[in-house]
Formats: structure tokens, sequence, C-alpha cells
């Protein structure tokens, strides 16, 4: 019998939905992270369950021919970038797949899986975590352990952020690390920055040096410092101007759509895009739209110019200022921009096509029933959670039943899954 402590010899035969490798030991389940399907290891087993157990790679034996060696794999945020970038499609297909099918207990065939195949410096928001040092140091959490590993540069930031970010890191400023909590990049296409320090207070030690050179940074937009009173979040509620302008430009089909500090937006642009343009395709022109859980309106004002109406619905405040923002810009008579829950607005709403692109939680019992009583003849979802997904089109699927089914490879070097889903009235 297994006990914590002892060292096994197993092959995976499977890498499942958190990324880890999968072993059976006699008739025992063996969860395994860092291992790839086919390589043989010797692992050390860590935890014990009833009907599971978990290990770490002691040694490994055989490697797979998709193993690839990075540094920055021991980070948390780069829980696959042990894994060749083609191999990651391919999992991605699998476990959306074998997901869907599981709990929904049918058999699906899912289309190839979206991507651009920049695999490296895609994302243009990165949070980076300050360290406990008198100066300032900034970090990542590693993969295994509650502890920082100080970064320098970062494999999945865009080039504008690891610009700063060494600029940050080069200066060395004096700083209270007890205060100073976080500091996060945002970037657009145009590769201008906003940045945000995140602290307690808001007054700190080295806060005048750090803005002094901050602004040594050609294309600095704006710099806001975000006081935070709750260690679950990154950023607090309130956000205080420092320089420049609480806000980010980027153009999404010659609309320009605003973000600020706050904003929830697309981490990586170039390929929601290509989501974007297949949802437009699917889509006749003059139809009426309802965007759910809209944001700033970054998939409605994509499509915008094709519509004969367009209403979109969003809780958040911040975001629906900016979405009413671009609104005003281009003077759309044709959108309607309704703040509050997107199951309290549904059931007076009538369209030809549903948008809906939910929190990892998904929607809402109250939300599904309504939808599954309207009139829409087509609905996307757009998803960030596979299982959470499952079980909504478990209920959808009474009413629309699916058309396509697309994985979205949004995050290289991730566990994250982006799925959209088509969906028709029966």
């Amino acid at each position: 019998m297994l006990t914590v402590g002892d060292v096994i010899t197993g092959t995976i035969i499977d890498v499942d939905y958190n990324g880890q490798g999968v072993v059976r030991y006699d008739n025992y389940v063996i969860f395994v992270k860092g291992l790839l399907q086919d390589e043989e290891a010797k692992i050390k087993i860590t935890h014990i369950k009833k009907r599971f157990g978990q290990g770490i790679p002691f040694e490994i034996i055989k490697r797979s021919v998709y193993r690839v060696s990075h540094p920055q794999s021991i980070l948390g945020s780069c829980d696959l970038l042990h894994m060749h970038k083609e191999q990651q499609l391919q999992w991605q297909k699998h476990i959306t797949e074998t997901t869907l099918s599981k709990i929904m207990k049918v058999s699906l065939s899912i289309e190839e899986t979206i991507t651009d195949g920049k695999d490296m410096h895609y994302r243009n928001k990165s949070v980076f975590h300050v360290m406990n040092k008198p100066y300032l140091s900034l970090g990542l959490y590693h993969k295994d352990e509650f502890r920082l590993v100080e970064v320098t540069s970062f494999v999945l930031a865009d080039e504008k952020a690891n610009q700063i970010l060494n600029h940050l890191n080069f200066n060395k400023v004096i700083i209270d690390p007890k205060v100073l909590k976080h500091i996060v990049i945002r970037t657009n296409s145009n590769q201008e920055a906003l940045v945000t320090l995140v602290a307690t207070e808001k007054r700190f030690t080295g806060l005048d040096k750090l803005v002094t050179h901050l602004l040594k940074i050609e294309n600095l937009k704006g710099i806001t410092l975000n006081i935070t009173k709750d260690d679950r979040n990154i950023l607090g509620e309130k956000s205080y101007l420092l320089y420049g302008e609480n806000l980010l430009v980027e153009s999404l089909n010659g609309v320009d759509v605003f973000i600020n500090d706050r904003s929830f937006f697309q981490i990586n642009l170039p390929v929601i895009k290509k989501v974007y343009e297949l949802i437009n395709d699917h889509i006749p022109m003059n139809s009426s739209v309802v965007d759910a859980y809209s944001g700033v309106g970054s998939i409605g004002y994509f499509l915008v110019n094709h519509l004969k109406k367009l209403t979109m619905i969003e809780s958040n405040k911040e975001a629906v200022e900016m979405a009413n923002k671009t609104k005003e810009k281009y003077q759309f008579d044709h959108v309607d921009i309704l703040s509050g829950y997107a199951e309290e607005h549904i059931n007076h709403l009538v369209a030809d096509v549903l948008i809906v692109d939910p929190p990892r939680n998904g929607l809402m019992p109250s939300f599904i029933s309504s939808i599954n009583q309207a009139s829409f003849k087509t609905i996307f979802y757009l998803s960030c959670d596979a299982k959470t997904l499952a079980r909504d089109l478990n209920e959808i699927t009474k009413v629309y039943h699916i058309e396509k089914v697309y994985p979205i490879r949004m995050f290289y070097h991730t566990t994250s899954l982006e799925t959209l889903v088509i969906l028709k009235k029966i």
C-alpha cells in the first residue's frame, strides 16, 4: 500500500484538465505535475487520498519528444511551458472534447483549435508582485511553492511590459514592501502603456522616485495608484491618477474601445480578433444582437457596424462607463448599454442573436431559463471554463442544438482553456 514519501516508477498515460500527468499504479491513480504523456519517471508520493494520490517527479527516465526546457517553466503562470506548443493544441482539443462529452454524456465533434501560433510575448496585461526586499524587486509565484521567484523578464508578457519590468528592476528604488504590493502593466497594439501601482496606502516610501523613473518610459499613457485592502484580489475599488490618463485605447475593426486600469479586456488581442471575426461571419447583416457580460464592449463594438441593433449588458460600473465613452464618440444611436446583471435584464429583450461571455463560474440558472424561453435564433457562448460550460450546455441544449465547438488557444504555456460554442434554435 502506498504511503507518503514512497518512490514509485510509472509511465504517464494521459495529461489531465489541470496539466497533470496521470499514472496508474496498482489500479490507483497518481497525478503528477510537470510530466508529459508516455514519459516514464520515478515519482515521489506527496499526498494520498481514498481514490487517488499526488506526486512529484523524482527522476525522468524516458523523456517525451514533446518536452521543452525553459527556465521559467518553474512559474505557476507557465504551467505548460514544458510542453511543445503544437502538442498544447492537441492537448486542448482533447481536453475540450473529453470534458464536454463526459459531463454532457454525448459525443461531440470538436473543430481545430483557433490560434495565431504566437506562443510567447502575447499578453497585454501582466501582474508582478513586490518581493520582500528593501528595494523594488518584482516576482511571480513558483508553481509548487507559495513563494515568489524574482523575474527581470517574463516569457508571456509583451515587449513593452518587459521593457518596463526591466527598467523598474534596474533602478532599485527603495520601497516598503509591506505597503507596495503589486505592479500591473497594461499595453495596447500601439505599444502604449498604463502602469498601476497597487498599495495598501496612498503614500509610501519610494512612490515619488518610482513615478520619476516611470516617466522616462516612452509611450507611457498613464500611471495610477490603486488602493487594495483585500489580499484575495489584486486590485481594490479605488484608483488615483498620478500621471497622464487612466485610459488606453484599442482599435477593434475600426472602432476605438476604451480601457482603464480596472477594466476587463481580452489579454491576447490577435487571437480573440480571430474569434470575433468568426462570430461576425456567422451573423447576417442587419441582425439584432444582445451582448451579455459585455465588459467594455469589445465583442459588440467589433460587430457594431454590421448590426441593426446592439444591446449590451454589464454589471461592472467602470466597464459600463468605458462602453458609453465609445458609444458617445461614434454617436451609435443603435446601441443600448444596460447597467446591471444579465439575468435581470434578459427577460425584457428580444433579438436575433445572443452572445454570452460569462466569468469562470458560468451562467446563472435563471439566465439559462430565460434564454430557453426566448426567441434567439443563434447563441454564441464564449467560455473560460470547460466544466461550467458543459454544465450550462446540458440545460441550453434542451432548446438549442450545438452547431460548432471551437477550442481557442488564447494562453499558450498555461492550462487556461477558452472555448467558443455556436448554438442554433431547434
